[in-house]
């Protein structure tokens, strides 16, 4: 313990002795660049049209063909396989992924 107080001692004044030291004047920083215009980096998105008779009916179609599904699903249930249920559950995957993209 005794041995220890004087180590530390030591290397906190030889930190205090080196830290002090300055070089021949002030650290100079560079002065900015007034001329340069800052742009924002996010681009403005274009502004895009809806055609509201287009995205009805891909609503009505998905309406309809979402309608359908339950009793198909009565019918697998039974040991059925509807013959155009996977297409159906195509369409279905397809309008909706269309109707996202243009509300977007």
């Amino acid at each position: 313990m005794r041995l220890r107080f004087p180590i530390i001692l030591a290397v906190l004044l030889t930190a205090l002795l080196c830290g002090g030291q300055n070089r021949d004047g002030p650290i100079l920083t560079p002065a900015p660049n007034t001329t340069e215009i800052r742009r924002d980096p996010t681009p403005i998105a274009p502004i895009r049209r809806i055609d509201p008779a287009r995205v009805k009916n891909r609503a009505d179609e998905l309406a309809k063909l979402a309608s359908g599904i339950p009793s198909d699903i009565d019918q697998v249930g039974k040991g059925l396989l509807p013959k155009d249920l996977n297409d159906k559950l195509k369409r279905i995957e397809k309008l909706s992924k269309q109707l996202r993209q243009e509300l977007e």
